[in-house]
């Protein structure tokens, strides 16, 4: 493992030992980047980052404390303050005045404003990598087009036994997934998962599925 301490070209090299060769042996390799760095934007790069429509990352990690403001200006009202290692939905980003803004919102809800950019870096999801593009998962959900199928133990109501339930799950990758579950009558419950949390379902609370360990 090694880390590109400077921006630049670098050439990845992939080699058999010659004898190994010699021998027409085969050899499974997996080979991994992860791209990220410490903010996204300098004196040097003051671009403006891509939406997740446009193929930017879904979410920022918040790198030193914020404030998160009512409109793109240092003189704009506060709406909230975000600590280092919060987490933000990234809603898109804009050049006002020299400076570089993203319109933000906190992961799982709350006030949707704005932070100076310089601020932020791609937030790491669960399985090491950045998440990238938009999240298609409950496009795919609504369509039946699963990743994967099987059982759950649910209820749907309190006072009620758990049963098997069946699930299917459309993945987008970082922790993005959209989870359906049937119902006994057939209809269908759908569970949102965003960064590896469960962040909301498309029906009240009180009306959601209990699921052992959510």
């Amino acid at each position: 493992m090694r880390d590109a301490q400077k921006s630049g070209d670098y050439r990845i090299r992939v080699y058999m030992m010659r004898s190994a060769a010699r021998r027409n042996e085969v050899a499974n390799y997996r080979l991994e980047m992860i791209v990220s760095g410490t903010g996204i934007s300098s004196s040097r790069d003051n671009s403006v980052p891509a939406a997740p429509e446009n193929g930017g990352p879904r979410n920022w990690e918040v790198t030193a404390n914020i404030n998160l403001l009512e409109q793109p200006s240092t003189s704009a009202r506060i709406l909230a303050k975000y600590e280092r290692g919060t987490i933000l939905d990234n809603l898109g980003c804009q050049r006002t005045q020299g400076k570089v803004w993203c319109d933000v919102q906190q992961l799982g809800g709350g006030p949707r404003g704005y932070v100076a950019a310089d601020r932020l870096k791609p937030a790491i999801s669960p399985n090491g990598t950045a998440a990238m593009g938009p999240d298609d998962s409950a496009l795919r959900a609504g369509q039946g087009r699963f990743d994967a199928n099987g059982l759950l133990k649910c209820a749907f109501s309190e006072g009620q036994p758990l049963r098997d339930c069946e699930f299917g799950v459309a993945r987008a990758g970082g922790g993005y997934a959209t989870v359906v579950i049937k119902k006994p009558q057939g209809r269908t419950r759908m569970i949102f998962f965003r960064m590896g949390r469960p962040i909301g379902a498309d029906v009240s609370q009180s009306e959601e599925p209990r699921i052992p360990g959510f």
